[in-house]
């Protein structure tokens, strides 16, 4: 019985100890590798501005995506931000819709920048539709409608 406690007291507490400590670094790291995401959502209410200008395509060479929530369904619009910059699409805003009611979520993208909205389209399984004048010329916008 004495050499099983000299076993657990030589190896396996020390063992424990260092998958603890890998296992926390690893947290650590991750949540510092993805602090860079988060700086860019905005937590802006519901409003979008118009824009003449095109914005640089993002990291994965789409436009930055707005995200809107239309539904009765709280959080929906972060929850699916999250998702978004899980799969490398830049965030930009994150809000609840207040424009034009909409009956299905929807992918609206400015003209001339429909290859980015074919991705985000496909990748959400929504319908997309041009933007209005309303809404942003520089960025897709996802209105959430569930």
């Amino acid at each position: 019985m004495a050499g099983s406690q000299s076993l657990s007291k030589r190896v396996l507490i020390p063992l424990g100890a260092i998958s603890l400590t890998v296992a926390g670094l690893s947290v650590m790291g991750m949540a510092l590798w993805h602090m860079g995401d988060a700086s860019s959502i905005s937590t802006e209410s519901a409003e979008t501005g118009s824009s003449t200008t095109s914005a640089p395509a993002t990291a994965n060479g789409y436009l930055p995506v707005n995200v809107f929530n239309s539904s009765d369904i709280s959080g929906l619009a972060r929850k699916t931000a999250s998702q978004l910059q899980e799969q490398n699409w830049t965030v930009k805003t994150i809000g609840n819709w207040s424009g034009t009611k909409v009956k299905q979520s929807t992918v609206f993208y400015p003209a001339d920048e429909k290859d980015s909205a074919v991705a985000l389209a496909a990748e959400l399984k929504v319908q997309m539709k041009a933007a209005t004048s309303s809404m942003s010329q520089s960025e897709l916008t996802y209105v959430i409608a569930k």
